[in-house]
C-alpha cells in the first residue's frame, strides 16, 4: 500500500519541496486548498502524516489541530508542524493543540533533504496511554 501525506501548506516553495521529496520516495502527497477540503480528505482516508505550516493564515493551524485531535476518525494521524525558530509561544501552543512534532522551517527543509522526515511517518504516539 502506498504511503500518503496531506499538507496544510500554502507556500509554493515548501509545497514543491514536499511534493518532490515524496515523489522520489514513492509517497503520495496532496495539498488540499482549504481547511474544509483538508478535513474531508483526512476523514475519508487518514494519511500516514499531516504536515502543517503553523504560520498559515488560510488553514488556521491551531484550530485545525484541535479538530484533528477531537475527531475519532483522525485523532491518531501523525502530525508535524513547521514554523520560524523564534516562535517559541506558537511552538508551545501547537504542542498543546496536539501537534506530535514541531520543527523550525530550516530543520524541516534539511530533514526533507536528508530523508529524516520518513521517521515522521511512523504511527503517532499513543495519546490514550496514561503516565
Amino acid at each position: 500500500m502506498t504511503r500518503r501525506i496531506l499538507a496544510a501548506v500554502e507556500d509554493l516553495l515548501f509545497k514543491s519541496k514536499i511534493s518532490e521529496t515524496a515523489s522520489q520516495l514513492g509517497i503520495d502527497a496532496a495539498f488540499p486548498r482549504n481547511p474544509r477540503k483538508l478535513l474531508e480528505a483526512l476523514r475519508e482516508s487518514p494519511p500516514d502524516l499531516l504536515v502543517i505550516d503553523l504560520n498559515s493564515a488560510r488553514f488556521e493551524p491551531l484550530a485545525l489541530l484541535r479538530s484533528v485531535r477531537s475527531d475519532e476518525a483522525t485523532r491518531d494521524v501523525s502530525t508535524v508542524g513547521f514554523l520560524s525558530h523564534v516562535q517559541k509561544d506558537l511552538a508551545v501552543a501547537a504542542r498543546e493543540a496536539g501537534c506530535d512534532r514541531v520543527v523550525a522551517r530550516s530543520a524541516f527543509t534539511k530533514d526533507l533533504q536528508t530523508g529524516k522526515w520518513l521517521e515522521w511517518l511512523s504511527p503517532a504516539p499513543d495519546r490514550h496511554r496514561g503516565p
